[in-house]
């Protein structure tokens, strides 16, 4: 699942490389911010290879969700095949204390 961050990210600026990844694993949240496409946030729920038209997109890592893998996977199959829906991230209630 991915999201244009064109709307919020100011054009001028990019992000540079940092642990990089074109495959994340089940849960990756990455951002890019580069000059080959949009800057956009993809968060990978199965095998994933981040590209764009112009070809491969390098990531950087930011977040990762660690439970729920199944439930992300239901949820990246409904956006592929019935269209955008709302995600919210949070932090379990433990961590936010």
């Amino acid at each position: 699942m991915w999201s244009p961050l064109i709307s919020v990210w100011p054009r001028e600026f990019t992000l540079a490389s940092e642990n990089a990844t074109t495959t994340p694993a089940p849960g990756q949240i990455l951002v890019f911010a580069g000059d080959l496409s949009e800057p956009e946030l993809l968060v990978a729920y199965g095998t994933t290879r981040f590209a764009c038209e112009a070809g491969s997109l390098a990531g950087n890592p930011i977040a990762e969700i660690e439970n729920g893998h199944a439930r992300l996977a239901e949820l990246g199959r409904q956006v592929l095949w019935q269209g955008a829906v709302d995600l919210c991230v949070a932090a379990p209630l433990a961590d936010r204390e």
